[in-house]
């Protein structure tokens, strides 16, 4: 076994942050959303993107070369 130090708080380390930070930037960052029925079709839309294009979003993450 090696031990590897990482930092008790380490966003950058772990994708899904930088999935939240997509869908935050993209769904809710300057727009209005006139309900929560609006903003879950926003998502809904979000994820049939994310569905469609799989190398796109991994070269995004930084999990694909």
């Amino acid at each position: 076994f090696h031990f590897i130090y990482l930092p008790p708080y380490s966003p950058q380390l772990n994708p899904i942050e930088r999935l939240w930070k997509w869908l935050k930037d993209t769904v809710i960052a300057n727009v209005f959303h006139k309900d929560q029925n609006d903003i879950a079709q926003a998502i809904a839309q979000f994820v049939d993107y994310i569905h469609e294009r799989p190398k796109e979003v991994l070269q995004r993450l930084g999990c694909a070369v």
